[in-house]
């Protein structure tokens, strides 16, 4: 048996575990259905995008039923179909976001994926480091990291010292914010130029 027939079978399985509005409209395309934001999973590509992510795996009895860019659309198999998305570099239901209770409620709207709240940010802005404890050097390995920069290892103690430093120069913040949306632990200390001084990119209490 082919080390993939399993696992198609298990999301074979949840299919047949959906509500009937979903079975009915995937039953009625052979092709993904592509909307101004959403690309919708024909059955092929249901199978393997399912199989593909091991969404059984951090998912359990959810299907990816689409997708807009790095997010993810699933859908709940038991208890009501509710449909939900979330990042798929962060899958737990902790995750998720409602995007409709039912999936026939989202067909009807198109499949409109929700607005994400406006943050009041400005497109780009100079972003700096600051307020780093001195030893808590893995938080600028990591800042590092989540900003893409070519800091060396070797002058990451000098920039602790010469805090609050430039990091990145008129660097696009909404982008940004996303990142830190999967690194709360870093959200005091990446700050962005605004009229009064510096600030958070994404407060620690989340506002906008």
């Amino acid at each position: 048996m082919n080390s993939e027939e399993p696992a198609v079978e298990k999301v074979e399985q949840l299919v047949s575990r959906t509500d009937a509005a979903y079975q009915r409209w995937l039953a009625s395309v052979t092709d993904d259905v592509v909307t101004d934001h959403v690309l919708m999973y024909c059955r092929e590509s249901l199978l393997e995008r399912n199989t593909t992510y091991g969404i059984g795996e951090w998912l359990t009895g959810f299907l990816m039923i689409g997708q807009e860019g790095d997010r993810g659309f699933f859908l709940r198999c038991d208890g009501g179909g509710s449909v939900f998305r979330a990042d798929l570099g962060g899958l737990g239901e902790a995750d998720l976001d409602v995007v409709a209770p039912a999936f026939e409620v989202w067909l009807r709207s198109g499949f409109a994926p929700p607005a994400d709240p406006e943050p009041n940010l400005p497109p780009t802005a100079d972003v700096y480091v600051g307020n780093v404890p001195v030893d808590r050097i893995e938080l600028l390995v990591r800042a590092r990291k989540l900003l893409d920069v070519d800091w060396r290892f070797e002058d990451l103690r000098g920039l602790l010292a010469a805090q609050p430093f430039l990091a990145a120069r008129s660097a696009h913040l909404y982008a940004l914010r996303r990142k830190l949306e999967h690194a709360p632990d870093l959200r005091p200390y990446l700050l962005y130029v605004t009229d009064h001084g510096l600030a958070a990119i994404l407060p620690t209490d989340g506002a906008p």
